[in-house]
Parts: C-alpha cells; structure tokens; sequence
C-alpha cells in the first residue's frame, strides 16, 4: 500500500538506478571480503616467517617492558611488577587436555626449561597452590567453573565470552609465583589452540601483556606462531636472568634489561640460540 505512489513508467525509470545500488552494495561486500582475507593470509604470513630473526635492542627492550610490566585490559600507564617462579616447576595437565594438545605443549617444555633455568615436573594432582595446571575449558560456562576451582576471587569484569584461552598467575607478596592456571578453549586440533596453550604455558611463567613491538611473537595479538620465537626466548631468557627479582619495579628492570638483552644479542650473534639456555 505504501508503493502505490510508484508508477510503472516510474519504476521503469528506477531500475538502472537500483542496478547501480545493488551493484556498489555487491562491490562493498566484495572488498570487505578480500580486505578480511588479506588480513588472515598476512596473519598466517606473519606467523610462519621470521621465527629465527633477532629483533633490534631496542624493540626486544621496549617489548620487555611491555610485556612483563603492563597488562592488556589496562592502560599503558598501569605497571606491575615482576612475577617468576624461583624453583622447580610442577606441572599438571588436567583430563580435559587431549593426548594431541598435551604432547604438543611438553615438546615445548625442554627448551621452556634451558632458558629459564628451572625444571618442569610433571605431576598427576592438580594443586591451585603449586603447581602449573594446564585446562582445556570450551565456553564461557566453563571457563568461569574452572576459575571457581582455581581461585575464590573471580573478577567480576572477566569476560568470558571474549577470550579464546587466558592465564591466572597469583604470586606471594615477594612476586614469586605461587601455583598458576592455564585455560585454553579450543578443542578441536588448529594452530589456534596450538597456539593458544603454548602463549598460556608461557603466561604462567609470568609475562602478562600480548603488547611485543616486533613479529612473529607469541606475546602478540597480532599472530600465532606454534613455535617459541627467536625474540621471545630472549625476552623469557632476560626475564630468568638472576639479575631480574621478583617483585622488581618497572623503573628496577629498565637499568637492568638493556644490557642483560645487548648481551645476550652479542651472544646469539657468537654462537647461536643455545647462547641462551641456562643449563
């Protein structure tokens, strides 16, 4: 009743008109398209290439701070301090973890091992007080029961729907570490979940931000390597250096990092990766 105004010679007349809407709509939906290809082939490009490259100083030191003094939901503004473990690590892969993801993580864990000094134990009980407990927790509903087993002080502002896989890192007053909960959410078998464990492994050790300024890193929102990066085995490396303490400031690293990360530049230019590993 509301077209009854539109004359058929009228209509006649529109239709190039409506041609060249339907048309422009097509050619917005079609460049959208490709722009969001673009974006995951850069994506898996990024991911893929340049795991062995060495970052400059200067990018691998701003990441540092970045990485292990900020936090991704705050401001850049907001700086924590450093949070490490100081003795061997336990480790327990709950039930939920599939054999494909659980061997996928402890192939990780020897070279995870040399550059942080420290040894991983595995261990059959799950201890929120001790140990690292690995989870796999798909859905909201499910990561939310396993922070409930984990931890009585859940945040109210923790979006779960949002997230694709976290790390809860409680540490005593000293910054030492103190038991800490990886989750991960996708089952299926994907370089994202491949991913997404190894980047909540490496959160439970104590890096908190996804904020590195070079690529590929698992430190980034940006790509999603399968392998530990050249850069980021240095900022882990920097960060076990036993110059680092817990619970040292922003301000206490930043006289610090530069010349332990130049060091261990100088070193990797001399003898490679291994130049890294504590033991």
């Amino acid at each position: 009743m509301g077209l009854r105004w539109i004359t058929p010679s009228t209509a006649r007349r529109l239709r190039p008109f409506w041609r060249r809407c339907a048309l422009i709509g097509f050619g917005f939906l079609g460049a959208a398209f490709i722009v969001i290809m673009a974006f995951v082939f850069l994506e898996r490009y990024l991911s893929v290439h340049g795991l062995d490259d060495l970052a400059s100083a200067e990018d691998l030191i701003e990441s540092f701070d970045l990485v292990m003094h900020t936090s991704d939901h705050k401001p850049l503004t907001f700086r924590r301090p450093i949070q490490k473990w100081t003795g061997d690590i336990p480790i327990f892969f709950d039930t939920s973890v599939s054999d494909w993801h659980r061997s996928m993580a402890e192939r990780q864990l020897p070279l995870i091992a040399r550059l942080i000094g420290l040894r991983f134990i595995l261990t059959k009980t799950y201890d929120p007080q001790s140990a690292l407990n690995v989870v796999l927790a798909e859905g909201a509903a499910a990561m939310r029961k396993e922070v409930r087993r984990f931890t009585t002080e859940m945040n109210a502002s923790w979006r779960f729907e949002d997230y694709l896989c976290f790390a809860i890192v409680p540490t005593n007053p000293n910054g030492t570490i103190q038991g800490a909960l990886a989750v991960f959410g996708v089952k299926r078998h994907s370089t994202e979940s491949h991913s997404c464990l190894i980047e909540e492994l490496l959160h439970g050790l104590g890096p908190m931000a996804d904020r590195a300024t070079y690529t590929p890193s698992i430190f980034s929102e940006f790509t999603i390597p399968i392998e530990i990066p050249l850069n980021d085995q240095v900022l882990i490396r920097a960060l076990y250096d036993p110059k680092i303490k817990p619970g040292m400031s922003s301000e206490q690293t930043r006289k610090l990092v530069p010349g332990i990360i130049r060091g261990l530049i100088e070193d990797i230019k001399a003898r490679g990766p291994e130049a890294l590993y504590q033991h």
